[in-house]
């Protein structure tokens, strides 16, 4: 029996516990248990030929009814008194620029994908996303707001917080895979990794939209 299941759950638990709150001194932890994660994940995957397309729909389905929800309460709990988590044209609009970028090389990754170069490519979108992850940390420093404040600063705050989990997750795979190689990734790991990064681009975009914009 794997215990990949179990160390999934520990870290989600910790995760929600740790970036709902911004307690970021936990953020080593956190990092430690994906790596130990993925690990498991390679070890018992990599020696057979496994396919769980229906099971990323699955997990896509219910990703996009917690963001779904986090975003409505966003839009339900919002008055026009309320101060933003940050301005809209500072951080986060750098960010969706950072996000988009990493989308155009983690696809340009995906195409080249039996290039001998490809790896370029994967190696500028991990730097893409740890530029993204040191913005939002720095942006986190900076707002004046926090999770007891009001209802609407709490659900953006978890809002960002999820996307930043999201993020930290894909981050953690790229590098992954960066380090094994593509070819012994295999290329369904690969496509389903590429489209998990562009999942979390795309969101950000909803996240920008509602929590900062509107």
């Amino acid at each position: 029996m794997s215990v990949f299941p179990l160390l999934n759950s520990i870290f989600v638990g910790l995760v929600v516990l740790t970036l709902f709150t911004w307690k970021i001194w936990m953020l080593g932890l956190l990092i430690f248990i994906s790596v130990v994660s993925i690990s498991i994940y390679l070890y018992d995957t990599l020696i057979g030929v496994y396919h769980y397309e229906s099971a990323f729909w699955l997990f896509v389905f219910s990703e996009i009814m917690v963001f779904g929800s986090l975003l409505f309460c966003c839009l339900y709990f919002d008055t026009f008194y309320y101060i933003n988590l940050s301005s809209s044209l500072e951080i986060p609009f750098v960010g969706c620029f950072v996000l988009l970028g990493s989308s155009i090389t983690v696809t340009a990754f995906h195409h080249l994908l039996n290039w001998y170069y490809s790896s370029v490519f994967l190696a500028v979108t991990v730097i893409l996303g740890l530029s993204f992850v040191v913005l939002q940390i720095c942006e986190m420093d900076d707002i004046l707001v926090n999770l007891f404040d009001t209802s609407f600063h709490a659900s953006s705050l978890c809002t960002v917080g999820l996307h930043f989990s999201h993020v930290l997750l894909g981050i953690i795979g790229l590098i992954s895979l960066l380090l094994v190689g593509s070819d012994k990734f295999g290329e369904y790991r690969c496509t389903v990794l590429t489209w998990y990064w562009h999942f979390v681009d795309y969101i950000w975009l909803l996240v920008y939209t509602i929590v900062y914009v509107c």
